[in-house]
């Protein structure tokens, strides 16, 4: 199910991006932007008793400030599905809702007068891991309980943008929010538009 959503994901939006060339505008050199994602989301590296599912979509959205064609800086929000956590005997323990906010540059390379943009990000997140026993008993045989987490770490993304006009970009990318064993890292992989104001 999850490599499906990702694989239908990427295709989408490498077709949206590939198929509209025709339309291709340069974008506004300066600006406030707005920016919404949808996509496959995986949290990994979390230190969790018992059989773990986090299979589902993520949301993200962000607000930022394009100084020069080469260079944003924006604050955002990523919401992550819910992971769900299961005993030995297939009852579900716990579900750990996860989300993280921060502050990221990114950095932009315009590829000639094509309208297309390749850009990395590169930012300090604060991600949050709050876990809620479904099951009592099933949280006891994974020995569960509980909790919420919080870190602070950085965060890297990449990906590629789309001007169909010069206010109006196709957005594909993959950005992480890396943290301790007790939040975990998360992932999500999108395809979003982005639309910014002269």
């Amino acid at each position: 199910m999850k490599s499906q959503l990702l694989f239908t994901t990427i295709v989408s939006g490498l077709l949206a991006i590939t198929a509209a060339p025709v339309f291709a505008s340069l974008s506004i050199p300066n600006g406030w932007y707005i920016e919404g994602n949808v996509g496959p989301s995986k949290i990994s590296d979390q230190n969790i008793n018992g059989s773990v599912s986090n299979n589902g979509v993520g949301l993200n959205a962000n607000i930022g400030y394009k100084f020069m064609p080469y260079l944003t800086t924006e604050i955002g929000y990523t919401q992550y599905a819910d992971t769900k956590i299961k005993d030995q005997f297939g009852t579900t323990a716990a579900t750990d809702k996860h989300y993280s906010y921060g502050v990221t540059a990114k950095g932009i390379v315009p590829v000639m007068a094509s309208g297309f943009e390749a850009f990395a990000k590169l930012g300090v997140q604060r991600s949050v891991s709050s876990m809620s026993v479904q099951d009592m008993n099933a949280a006891n045989n994974v020995n569960l309980n509980a909790n919420r987490h919080s870190n602070i770490g950085l965060s890297i993304g990449a990906g590629a943008q789309y001007y169909f006009m010069p206010e109006l970009a196709g957005i594909l990318q993959w950005a992480r929010a890396k943290n301790d064993d007790n939040t975990g890292t998360f992932d999500l992989y999108s395809v979003g538009l982005s639309i910014i104001f002269e």
